[in-house]
């Protein structure tokens, strides 16, 4: 059930790609698809209505349904996942007294990051990380809330990052709790950025250019030449807010009643900050994105330096001008090219229907 950013997109993903692998295991696992990014919202439909405001609602007769072909059926062990059942644990454990719910705890500055990374990448944020430290983490107290009303037993806790996995990865971990020993080969789904594609795309986000957001986005997230290993949060401030947080995960532990959280709150207390950068790309770095993006998307691109020609940018107006002056003039020729070639084709094709009329 998540929380965010703990790797269901990659979970989902595997689980959706080896139903049989699952079904010889006695698991069943209901089908459910994956977008172009190998991303999905998991089993969330298989029980539950979504409004066009994302509000869930849950559909008792599928529910019952799922679970009454379950019962009928040769297998152990029904799996389902989804982040929106966070949210929904009190709801579905009432209707489901049986289920076990497994969450994934991440270091919260590392949840910080990714969820900022996901906002640039796929909700136009053009805004720069909020540092700012929280007193609270809701994940943590709608978990809290959990234990109190049900029985602690039925709440799994796992750590999240490689260092803590069985196996080293989280399908094998999963799969661990469940009884199954296996070794898998995890799909590369939903990756962050590097730091000169993340800023690049946070600039380029103040263009809402919605038509162009996927090819964009998949596209970035093939970019390797930059950064990976960074931080957008001060290094000094990066270890205070890590010993902090930690301090924060052990009253939870406390409350939970659990010793699951002491390796990642010890890592946390000793923890060592990533390089720090500042939101800010020189023309270079700015300049090896755009010819990277060139590459992947050829006369798309030049589509785009078309059509953000005309914008007024709110944020750096000489990376507007960087940007408009960065096609290939190659891919400026096909297009006239081929909009002279789709114009005669609708000369010849009006030019037939006005001589067939006239005969």
């Amino acid at each position: 059930m998540g929380p965010p950013k703990t790797g269901t997109s990659a979970v989902q993903k595997w689980l959706s790609s080896n139903q049989a692998i699952l079904q010889k295991q006695g698991v069943l696992y209901p089908s459910h698809s994956v977008d172009a990014n190998g991303v999905s919202s998991g089993n969330v439909n298989c029980i539950y209505d979504i409004d066009d405001k994302k509000q869930l609602s849950l559909n008792k007769d599928r529910l019952m349904n799922l679970i009454s072909n379950f019962n009928a059926s040769e297998y152990s062990i029904l799996l389902l996942s989804s982040e929106f059942f966070f949210r929904e644990m009190d709801v579905l454990k009432l209707h489901i007294p049986n289920a076990k719910f497994i969450a994934y705890i991440r270091n919260p500055i590392e949840t910080k990051e990714s969820g900022y990374n996901q906002s640039v990448k796929r909700h136009f944020q053009v805004k720069k990380l909020n540092v700012v430290r929280r007193k609270q983490l809701p994940f943590m107290v709608k978990l809290v809330e959990f234990s109190v009303q049900f029985r602690e037993k039925d709440l799994i806790l796992r750590l999240y990052g490689e260092r803590y996995f069985y196996r080293n990865n989280i399908v094998s971990d999963l799969l661990y709790i469940l009884g199954i020993d296996l070794d898998v080969t995890l799909p590369i789904v939903n990756s962050s950025y590097q730091f000169e594609a993340l800023e690049f795309k946070r600039w380029f986000n103040q263009f809402n250019l919605e038509d162009y957001q996927g090819i964009v986005d998949r596209a970035l997230q093939g970019f390797t030449e930059g950064s990976s290993h960074y931080s957008l949060i001060p290094e000094e401030q990066y270890i205070e807010d890590s010993t902090y947080y930690a301090g924060v995960l052990e009253i939870y532990a406390k409350e939970l009643k659990t010793l699951d959280l002491a390796p990642l709150v010890a890592n946390m207390k000793s923890a060592s900050s990533k390089s720090y950068f500042t939101q800010d790309l020189s023309d270079n770095q700015f300049l090896s994105v755009c010819q990277y993006l060139q590459k992947a998307l050829q006369l798309d691109y030049y589509l785009m330096t078309k059509d953000i020609m005309p914008l007024t940018p709110l944020i750096n107006n000489h990376f507007h001008d960087l940007f408009i002056r960065s096609y290939n003039k190659k891919f400026m020729y096909l297009y006239l090219i081929l909009r002279g070639r789709n114009q005669l084709r609708k000369l010849v094709k009006s030019s037939m229907k006005a001589l067939s009329l006239k005969f």
